[in-house]
């Protein structure tokens, strides 16, 4: 089963069954997401920082983006990986 997503601003719509994933970011430190990377390193001093896809307040996936003072990939090699592993995951079962 293929899905369409259209991207809104930093949300995904799944046009075929209405249920949103939404894209953001994960401090691993307080626990807290937030939309920007920004205000994700800034929340907490030393942050390990990462891209969260969520649905139905559950993390689909995640990947790493900052972590020891500097960027580990970009958000959207991040978000390539994240998406590439959910449809591999979908295709299996």
């Amino acid at each position: 089963m293929i899905v369409v997503l259209i991207a809104v601003n930093f949300l995904l719509i799944d046009m075929e069954d209405k249920n949103y994933i939404i894209k953001c970011f994960l401090n691993e430190r307080t626990g807290k997401t937030s939309r920007t990377l920004s205000h994700a390193k800034k929340s907490s001093k030393a942050p390990y920082v990462y891209r969260v896809w969520l649905k139905d307040g559950k993390i689909l996936d995640k990947e790493l983006l900052y972590a020891y003072g500097e960027s580990l990939r970009t958000i959207k090699s991040a978000d390539e990986e994240i998406y590439n592993r959910l449809i591999k995951n979908n295709d299996n079962g």
